[in-house]
């Protein structure tokens, strides 16, 4: 292969099953998008994507992918209205850092 070709992207069962390993993990528990990655072993970076696909997916079947929104640690600001499912970097309010990521789990409805 030429260093300037990409690989492929994975096929399209390695992401169903990814998918079907996120949400048997999510059936366990309220789970972090770190402590997703940690049990899928794929970057914090794509479980957002995936959570996103997933939620579709899940409402199809009768179920839906419950948010616990971040929360700031120091003030204890919640970020109820947020639509993005990544951990926010700062508070709105206090501007700290210690942000608390948002927990994800699947309910039926």
């Amino acid at each position: 292969m030429s260093p300037l070709r990409k690989p492929s992207p994975r096929p399209v069962e390695a992401h169903a099953t990814l998918r079907t390993a996120l949400r048997d993990a999510l059936r366990a528990g309220p789970l972090t998008a770190h402590e997703l990655s940690a049990r899928v072993r794929i970057p914090e970076k794509q479980v957002a994507g995936h959570l996103e696909h997933l939620g579709r997916s899940l409402r199809a079947g009768g179920e839906r992918l419950h948010v616990e929104p971040a929360r700031c640690l120091d003030c204890g600001f919640v970020f109820r209205k947020r639509d993005r499912l990544t951990r926010p970097s700062r508070c709105p309010v206090c501007r700290g850092e210690r942000v608390d990521a948002p927990r994800f789990a699947i309910l039926s409805r």
